[in-house]
């Protein structure tokens, strides 16, 4: 294999990263953010209900070896999160969730044939003029007790999908692709409008699920919502104790009444082929879970093993299986407890349908393999530095194995 460095920005990155040797030496305090509690208004403001939480991330990808020319591109995520928590006004079992966030640079979207994207947080909610910014988050959430709530509005799946463990970080905190970052399942779009009910009994907690399957990626999903169908979900979740640790396991069953000439509006990929597949109605999916601690390094840290296993009817779904298996956590580097690394490898398969679309073009598929590894240093508690590799098998046949390289930034406000 052969590799091609490109020009990488390493000055800017470099510098990064002194940076961040000296806050760390300066920063006897240990503050949570950059600005510390805004001269008290932060405190203020949270002893009132209102978190304000803005965060600047900024990448620099290359593509290394593989199928097409050899780039290097740099680019960011800037957002801020916002809980308002209504009990200044006697309502202290609602909370109103919102995010805004805006994408600047360029992307390797397409690049080495890859079908995958390979880095979750500049591919939503998109890197074209127009698409770069969005309010991916607007939704109200109702508690009545610890594990029980109901979510209803427009969800930035990415997001809730950042908590998974060892494997979650919505591409800022831990692995970059999407492919583990928040695994592809052709029925749930990246960015829902719908409502999502956790409850948590004895031995299970349920989540349960229904949304228009639509993508609401750059709307508001109050234009004609569920005009093309519903998507329901229910997924029971327990505990697995082994020896002294406890995991977690989960099934995930979904089914969308949506018609498969809308194949490509799901918004988490898009097969290397344009044809349309199939007029069929319905789709199917089914998933299992899990993930368990190996090492134990504080009562709120650990490293373990993950993974997913995932079917679907594959017409008019278009990922038919899918499977992920990995490492990761909190680093085991002695006094280092607070980085996180990780270590995994994903195999997704399109539709046999597709497949035989594609080869009738002159486009023969296979199944897309890929493997990738991180490590994220972080100096400060609000700011870290880290690099990633992946080495991928792409979706399409005659391509060659492709590598990326990356480094990531991330500052906390």
């Amino acid at each position: 294999m052969k590799f091609n460095v490109p020009h990488i920005r390493i000055p800017f990155l470099i510098c990064v990263f002194i940076m961040g040797l000296n806050l760390q030496a300066q920063d006897k305090a240990d503050r949570k953010y950059l600005l510390g509690n805004w001269n008290g208004t932060r405190d203020s403001l949270e002893s009132n209900g209102l978190y304000i939480n803005p965060r600047l991330t900024v990448f620099n990808q290359n593509f290394v070896a593989g199928t097409g020319d050899k780039k290097s591109v740099f680019n960011g995520k800037a957002q801020i999160d916002l809980k308002f928590n209504a009990k200044s006004l006697g309502l202290s079992r609602w909370t109103l969730v919102t995010k805004a966030e805006y994408n600047f640079g360029n992307t390797l979207f397409g690049t080495g044939q890859v079908l995958i994207p390979k880095n979750t947080a500049i591919t939503f909610p998109g890197y074209e003029d127009g698409e770069r910014f969005d309010i991916s988050s607007v939704y109200l959430v109702y508690s009545w007790k610890p594990g029980n709530q109901i979510l209803a509005g427009k969800i930035n799946m990415i997001d809730l999908a950042s908590g998974t463990t060892y494997s979650g970080g919505a591409g800022l905190d831990a692995f970059w692709s999407l492919g583990f970052a928040a695994p592809v399942s052709g029925i749930t779009p990246p960015y829902i409008f719908g409502t999502i009910a956790n409850i948590s009994g004895e031995k299970l907690k349920w989540t349960f699920m229904v949304y228009d399957p639509v993508s609401v990626v750059g709307v508001s999903g109050l234009d004609n919502p569920f005009n093309e169908g519903v998507v329901l979900s229910v997924s029971p979740g327990w505990k697995v104790k082994i020896g002294n640790s406890e995991g977690n396991h989960a099934l995930g069953l979904a089914y969308s009444s949506q018609d498969g000439d809308n194949l490509y509006s799901l918004g988490d990929i898009n097969p290397p082929t344009g044809i349309p597949v199939t007029d069929k109605k319905n789709r199917y999916y089914a998933s299992y879970s899990f993930n368990h601690p190996l090492q134990m390094l504080d009562e709120n840290k650990s490293w373990g093993i993950f993974g997913q296993v995932a079917l679907s009817d594959g017409n008019p779904n278009p990922v038919d299986f899918s499977l992920l298996l990995g490492l990761g956590g909190n680093s085991f580097i002695s006094n280092r407890s607070q980085d996180t690394w990780g270590l995994a490898f994903y195999d997704y398969s399109l539709s046999g349908i597709i497949d035989d679309r594609a080869e009738a073009v002159g486009i023969p598929l296979r199944n897309e393999i890929g493997i990738e590894t991180f490590y994220q240093y972080w100096a400060t508690p609000w700011f870290s530095i880290g690099a990633d590799v992946q080495i991928i098998k792409p979706i399409i046949e005659d391509s060659d194995t492709a590598v990326f390289l990356g480094l990531r930034s991330s500052v906390k406000f």
